[in-house]
């Protein structure tokens, strides 16, 4: 995929499930055979006739012949393949989020299994200056086992020159941004400024395996009479960010917390099993068996007709709507009557997910900026090395508020602190957290309105290249098998 010299898009993979057997549909098992096919052509129609049969809006998809998958087509196997998925999208105004990825690359979202630098970074700015005129690269957030996690990188750094070579918002370091992330070479060596103004580096990073861990940080404020937890929680992946949890959330009751600020600013969804772990351990005894969400399916699954992925996957009664209701099920011994969450444009489904399920049962505070709005999910299907994620569900809470397409809206706006460290109680978002837990209203700590208004105004201009920034990083929520 071409990409904009005005665009800077950081390594983060995509997901999917692991290995399954190959899934391509045979001649004999489309409605409307073909005469002959190849490979390309049955990639396209099993695109197509899966996507007919798990799409939430099946509706909306034309019959085999007036589609015509194989009349889509791209330079490669995989770009093929999502055109067709393009093709059904432009159906559905609704759907911004149908995508195919490979199984490969599509992995790590059940075990966080990444491969890159380890780190990503924001365009952000913190002066009073104009914004394009004081617009950094700053590091939001690093994986602990990465290279740049060995090397000591932190929230907050500015990258400022990367193989010796200035960074700043111009489009030659743009491009020069582009190449080192998602170029072949796979070192670069990159200067930081830290957040006191020293310099760090030159230091040598890599491409290099490593498992991402979905808590980045955990601690304990004082705000008043107040202790508060505080978890920035950064992916929903599978097991391993369940386990991490249960760390997380055993430590924050051992210190005896009695307020709770979750940070999900730059969480982009992912399991809804993951997302009912992190619900229980924050909802009050009173929750306790009572509907978390349901499932909404199309009609095809939910009335047990789903003849392909019940032969190809195995799937058999799993999405009979007798099935589909989610309860809590209450786990720790933490009973708040509320909870803080901040988030940020980057905050999407399994992340809304959470909110919209605790809304009915506590008081729930929101804030920073408006969330991304996808209160849609998919499960991946495999076929030849592809995994296609076409549209297949949505969830409804208890008290029926489902369609949260434009997402979230903050109780108290407030900028994204990216010049300062996790649990920094200076950092604005944080900080008007612990005001509001220690006065019980929304002022912001440290920060004059003129500050806050340029941070937020700087934001807003910088949003349209931060959500392409983001086009290749996974945004959605998925259900394990």
């Amino acid at each position: 995929m071409r990409i904009s010299v005005l665009v800077l898009i950081v390594a983060t993979t995509l997901v999917a499930v692991s290995c399954q057997k190959k899934s391509e549909i045979k001649l004999g098992e489309l409605p409307v055979t073909p005469s002959t096919g190849t490979r390309l052509d049955l990639l396209k129609d099993s695109v197509y006739l899966y996507s007919k049969e798990v799409y939430l809006w099946s509706e909306v998809i034309t019959p085999y012949a007036a589609f015509n998958p194989r009349g889509y087509s791209g330079s490669t196997e995989i770009k093929s393949a999502q055109q067709v998925i393009d093709g059904i999208r432009a159906l559905q105004p609704l759907d911004r989020f149908s995508f195919v990825t490979t199984q490969a690359e599509s992995a790590g979202l059940q075990t966080g299994e990444d491969k890159d630098y380890g780190f990503f970074i924001k365009a952000a700015a913190v002066d009073k200056a104009l914004p394009y005129d004081s617009v950094y690269w700053f590091v939001t957030y690093v994986y602990a086992n990465s290279s740049a996690g060995s090397a000591g990188v932190q929230r907050g750094w500015i990258i400022n020159a990367i193989n010796g070579s200035q960074i700043d918002y111009s489009n030659n370091s743009i491009q020069l941004l582009n190449n080192t992330f998602f170029g072949t070479a796979t070192t670069a060596s990159f200067q930081f400024i830290k957040p006191d103004g020293t310099v760090a580096g030159p230091l040598n990073l890599s491409k290099s395996s490593f498992v991402a861990n979905a808590v980045l940080h955990r601690s304990v404020l004082t705000s008043g009479a107040k202790k508060v937890g505080y978890l920035v929680f950064n992916q929903f992946f599978g097991l391993p960010a369940r386990k991490e949890l249960g760390e997380a959330f055993t430590y924050l009751q051992a210190q005896g917390i009695n307020e709770l600020v979750v940070d999900l600013r730059y969480n982009p969804g992912g399991s809804t099993q993951t997302q009912d772990t992190l619900a229980n351990l924050i909802a009050p005894v009173s929750a306790n068996g009572k509907t978390m969400y349901k499932y909404i399916y199309n009609s095809t699954l939910q009335q047990n007709k789903h003849q392909l992925i019940r032969k190809k996957l195995g799937y058999g009664d799993f999405f009979k709507e007798s099935n589909n209701t989610q309860v809590f099920k209450k786990a720790g011994n933490l009973n708040l009557t509320r909870a803080f969450f901040i988030v940020t444009g980057s905050s999407a489904s399994a992340s809304e997910l959470l909110i919209n399920n605790l809304k009915p049962y506590m008081d729930v505070k929101v804030l920073g900026d408006t969330s991304y709005g996808k209160p849609v999910g998919f499960f991946p299907i495999p076929i030849y090395e592809y995994a296609i994620y076409p549209i297949s569900f949505k969830t409804v809470n208890s008290v029926g508020n489902a369609d949260y397409y434009n997402g979230f809206a903050p109780d108290a706006l407030t900028p994204d602190g990216v010049n300062k460290a996790w649990g920094d109680p200076a950092e604005p978002s944080l900080g008007t957290a612990l005001k509001y837990i220690t006065t019980g209203t929304f002022r912001l700590t440290n920060f004059s309105n003129d500050d806050t208004q340029m941070r937020i105004n700087s934001a807003q201009l910088l949003e349209p290249s931060q959500r392409k920034l983001e086009s290749r990083k996974f945004s959605g929520m998925f259900q394990e098998r």
